[in-house]
């Protein structure tokens, strides 16, 4: 009897330490499963929005290119018999540039002129003939009609015969020639390209408030690695509608008649000095999480962070105007965002 009162409290032990085992391998795996995110503090540096001054004074990119261009090109068709320039050369407005062969033209031309003059005397002759009733006015009016015809037909060749001889447009320097004696040339032939650099122009794009400070006949600093010194030009059109990005086109007038002149494609910076001052809220520019185009900035909330857009405006010596989406006194991060998202606890560091 006493044995099996032993026995019986053995295995009653046995089975009490293999629940107590189970429950707390089944504890384990709860906690495994179902994990307590701990919420760790990161450390922030911020700043206060604030109002501030922004000056309006902004640099755009560009590039130089000429204010007159063409491709000169072929109106008619035919034989190149002459080519008169190479690339590099200077010439004046209405110098040949190429010559073709106008042989057929000037033997049709002299087949049309032997027909005008028979027409011609064909005419004074029915008019004759009408005064003493050997013709009717309708023959004399077939005949003048004729003659009306040839007179177009030799209009037409002459002027093809003109187009035979390729003249400069304007003065310029000629570039990229592109064809060869004894080439045929069909209509619209390139044959080279004709550049005038006496004056040069710059397309830039501008932001909305860029576009509003900038004004048509402004003064504006154009800067190069290739000057020695800064050049002035013009704002000579600002476009009124913005593209598919947002910017306005604007065009600088630019005189190129210095001791050094400049060449098409050079890139410059161009300086807009508007000599006014704006007002506004200021945030530094390293708060900014992405480009000012889709600004966001981590405001703090208590002792944690928000992510919230705004709208940018000037940008000047590492300040930000801000337009839209921050108030005076708001704290943001200027420091540590990268390990931020919503909700993150934070501790200022100053």
């Amino acid at each position: 009897m006493k044995k099996s009162i032993i026995t019986i409290t053995v295995l009653i032990a046995i089975a009490g330490s293999i629940g107590i085992v189970l429950a707390s391998n089944k504890a384990k795996i709860t906690r495994a499963a179902h994990p307590v995110k701990e919420r760790t503090t990161i450390p922030v540096k911020v700043r206060e929005v604030k109002e501030d001054s922004f000056a309006t004074n902004f640099t755009v990119n560009g590039s130089t290119a000429p204010v007159k261009e063409v491709k000169i090109a072929s109106e008619v068709q035919g034989k190149l018999i002459g080519l008169y320039v190479k690339n590099g050369d200077l010439i004046r407005a209405g110098e040949a540039v190429a010559l073709l062969d106008a042989s057929v033209l000037r033997v049709q031309l002299k087949s049309i002129e032997a027909s005008i003059a028979k027409s011609e005397l064909d005419l004074r002759r029915y008019q004759k003939l009408v005064e003493m009733g050997g013709a009717t006015p309708m023959q004399v009016e077939a005949v003048a009609l004729q003659l009306t015809s040839l007179l177009a037909q030799k209009k037409e060749v002459l002027e093809q015969v003109e187009h035979m001889c390729i003249r400069a447009p304007f003065d310029g320097r000629i570039e990229n020639v592109s064809v060869e004696l004894g080439a045929f040339v069909s209509y619209g032939t390139p044959l080279s390209q004709l550049i005038d650099l006496s004056s040069l122009k710059i397309n830039i794009y501008l932001s909305e408030q860029e576009a509003f400070l900038a004004k048509k006949g402004q003064a504006v600093q154009i800067s190069s690695v290739v000057l020695a010194q800064p050049l002035t030009g013009h704002v000579s059109m600002i476009s009124n509608k913005a593209d598919a990005s947002g910017k306005f086109l604007a065009e600088i007038s630019l005189p190129n008649t210095g001791k050094q002149p400049l060449k098409a494609g050079i890139l410059t910076d161009v300086q807009f000095t508007p000599d006014a001052l704006q007002t506004g809220l200021s945030i530094p520019d390293k708060a900014l999480l992405s480009g000012a185009k889709e600004a966001k900035v981590f405001v703090v909330r208590n002792n944690q962070v928000e992510q919230k857009s705004i709208k940018t405006g000037i940008m000047s010596a590492g300040k930000v105007q801000v337009l839209e989406g921050l108030h005076a006194g708001e704290r943001i991060v200027v420091s540590g965002q990268l390990n931020l998202e919503n909700g993150t606890i934070i501790s200022i560091n100053q």
